[in-house]
């Protein structure tokens, strides 16, 4: 049944995005179906077919039972059942075309519905995903999307099996004696009203099982990984009994629950019988001056048992359908919701090759809670300059690259090359202009060439070649097994961590960009191994412009101008020398890492270094 599905439990614990209402959501679902009416119609003749057909069968074995054998008409008996099993033939094949081509057309508009959502929220602002954290997000839609996939292929054409062939039951009793059938009604009707309110007890009871689960199953990840710890501190028999408290409660919920599943559906087949039983009693004793033949009597036992099962289906079927509109309510809110950093209609596709200087003018950000991450910072680079960016952790410096990139828009100011607003351009000619080197390095799944082309065809072997000569890294190359075919293990597992940076390194100058942001670049890595990386750095960042974030001081000392940011603000701007004499927040923090770095030293080498003012000197 639909109320075990995981994804089901899970989903009714998340919150719903918005609500449109069932008449709009149905005149944008209905063209996705547009391209499909042919194939929709056939399976529609299909299913009709198929229930005729099983319809068809309990009204031959009563003329069989009625006509043919008081007769002695052995031909005629024959006749029937090889039709019977023509028809039930004819049936079968008939609802498996059906399934298939509903199959194809639910996968058809759900695969066309999945690309246009991931094409879509590739292209959101990082705002929308400070709000949904992407690994979230994507599982979500996908749940989503596969339950959209369920109610395209499977449930709606289910559901309109089961109301055509209700229907058509009903009619067939009705007409073969009305008395019978209102008798059987009667003894269905509590029993049909009775399921529903059990099917929504059941859920509740299935959804406070899941959640246990999830917990003990987070209680065993959390307590697997910390098994030194446990052994350590002599925590390993209370890890035990806490698991077995939790696993005692989830056992007794879970043996009731059950119970209560069976003795209701056992209950409910009992109801099936009495039915029958119903039947027979009617048609034997003649009851209500009804008069029953043996071949109306099989055929009313026949019908009644096909009845029940899609009068349990019902209301499953129209709970999932409420699910899965619920869920294309999600899917659609998402493919509704605007990037904040779209090009605008007239933005130019052309970048001036020979700029001279980028600009911050009054710039301030704010996120959507109202945090203030930039106040009115204001500075100038210029082409060919080496920027540091420097400052406390949250202090702005990640949002000012940010801002440059164009994940998010300024709140107000504008961030300017040579005087013109970097929105006049489009979005991804501007990003072309751009390497970025981030602190966590993500590498993809497939060769080493695929990760230093980012997938795109565009970018041939000789700008490959040069990207790694420039970032010192051709020689990495020759040690791998195949080269730049060679595939990467998940995360770039089979590369070491200075070769993983190199690599960072050599993708973010493959297209030859202008600009070259580095944010935490080798602080990932050990001091002996950002050593051997800053040659390799120098040689990247040679003739282009270029803006550092690092909270090392040392490996910055050297850049033409170093920036302050604090709490928002740029505080103070200079060069090493000229911050260092200023006694400022650089001073403070440039003092702070070299006396951290003494204590270092000292431990490991047991000397005295040189002061702070020996070191600037």
């Amino acid at each position: 049944m639909w109320f075990y599905d995981e994804d089901y439990i899970e989903e009714e614990q998340e919150k719903e995005v918005r609500h449109i209402p069932l008449r709009t959501m149905i005149r944008r679902i209905w063209p996705r179906f547009r391209p499909h009416r042919r194939t929709l119609i056939l399976a529609a003749v299909l299913m009709l077919l198929a229930v005729g057909a099983e319809l068809a069968g309990p009204l031959i074995v009563r003329h069989v039972l009625d006509n043919d054998i008081p007769d002695g008409n052995a031909q005629g008996v024959l006749f029937r059942g090889l039709l019977y099993v023509s028809l039930f033939a004819v049936g079968m094949a008939a609802a498996y075309v059906q399934v298939v081509l509903v199959s194809r057309v639910g996968l058809s508009i759900v695969m066309g519905l999945r690309q246009q959502a991931f094409d879509h929220i590739l292209n959101l602002s990082l705002g929308f995903f400070d709000k949904n954290p992407p690994g979230r997000l994507m599982a979500r839609v996908e749940s989503d999307i596969e339950r959209l996939r369920m109610l395209f292929s499977d449930v709606a054409m289910a559901l309109l099996r089961n109301l055509v062939l209700l229907g058509g039951t009903l009619a067939v009793m009705l007409a073969a004696s009305p008395v019978v059938t209102g008798s059987i009604l009667l003894i269905m009707a509590p029993m049909v009203i009775a399921t529903y309110f059990f099917l929504k007890y059941i859920r509740r009871s299935f959804r406070t099982i899941r959640k246990l689960y999830a917990r003990i199953s987070s209680f065993l990840a959390e307590y697997v990984t910390g098994i030194p710890v446990l052994q350590l501190f002599g925590y390993t028999e209370t890890a035990q009994m806490n698991l077995a408290r939790r696993n005692k409660d989830k056992y007794s919920k879970e043996v009731r629950v059950f119970f209560r599943e069976y003795a209701f559906w056992g209950f409910f087949s009992s109801i099936e019988i009495a039915a029958v039983m119903v039947i027979i009693y009617v048609g034997a004793r003649q009851l209500f001056g009804v008069a029953m033949t043996v071949g109306t009597l099989v055929l009313f036992i026949e019908y009644t048992r096909r009845l029940f099962w899609p009068l349990i289906m019902f209301s499953e079927q129209l709970d999932f359908i409420q699910q899965a509109f619920a869920s294309a309510d999600r899917v659609f809110s998402i493919l509704d919701t605007p990037s904040l950093t779209a090009d605008r209609p007239d933005a130019e596709p052309v970048i001036p090759s020979d700029w001279r200087e980028l600009a911050f003018e009054n710039v301030s950000f704010e996120y959507e809670k109202g945090a203030k991450a930039l106040q009115n910072v204001s500075f100038k680079v210029r082409r060919g300059e080496k920027v540091a960016l420097v400052g406390l952790s949250g202090g702005g410096k990640t949002t000012i690259t940010n801002l440059l990139l164009r994940f998010y828009e300024p709140t107000e100011g504008a961030v300017t090359l040579d005087g013109r607003d970097i929105r006049v351009y489009r979005q991804r000619e501007w990003r072309k202009k751009i390497g970025l080197v981030l602190q966590d390095i993500h590498l993809f799944p497939g060769t080493l060439g695929d990760n230093l082309r980012v997938m795109r065809k565009d970018i041939g072997p000789d700008e490959i070649d040069r990207a790694m000569e420039v970032a010192q890294a051709a020689s990495m190359v020759g040690k791998l097994p195949r080269g730049y075919d060679t595939e990467l293990s998940e995360g770039g597992a089979n590369l070491s961590m200075g070769e993983r940076q190199l690599l960072c390194f050599a993708r973010a100058i493959v297209d030859d960009p202008d600009i070259l942001i580095l944010d935490e670049a080798t602080s990932s890595v050990d001091p002996l191994t950002e050593r051997r990386l800053q040659d390799s750095l120098d040689h990247l960042l040679e003739g282009r412009t270029s803006l550092i974030i690092a909270h090392r001081l040392a490996t910055v000392a050297s850049v033409d101008r170093i920036l302050v940011v604090h709490e928002g603000r740029l505080v103070e701007e200079g060069n090493h020398a000229e911050l260092y004499a200023q006694d400022g927040v650089y001073r403070d923090l440039f003092d702070l890492q070299f006396a951290a770095g003494v204590v270092a030293q000292r431990d490991t080498e047991g000397g005295a270094g040189d002061s702070p003012e020996m070191r600037h000197e």
